[in-house]
């Protein structure tokens, strides 16, 4: 579920600021985790984007590229 789906949901908040305080050591690890995820997924775009254009049009060649990676 996206995050501007779940900020826009109506909850009943607990009282007691303890439930408050282990829902949020539970839950920061997980936010904190989507938001890596979330960068490293527009890294990983920027950079197909990139690579793409330049393998179609035959600039990079990749025939050797597994031979090397596999050396690595």
């Amino acid at each position: 579920m996206r995050p501007e789906i779940i900020g826009t949901m109506k909850v009943a908040l607990p009282n007691e600021p303890k439930i408050i305080e282990a829902f949020h050591r539970t839950c920061a690890p997980l936010f904190e985790q989507a938001e890596a995820n979330r960068a490293q997924s527009r890294s990983l775009a920027t950079l197909r984007d990139a690579l793409l254009p330049k393998l179609l049009s035959g600039d990079i060649c990749v025939t050797n590229v597994e031979d090397e990676v596999a050396s690595v």
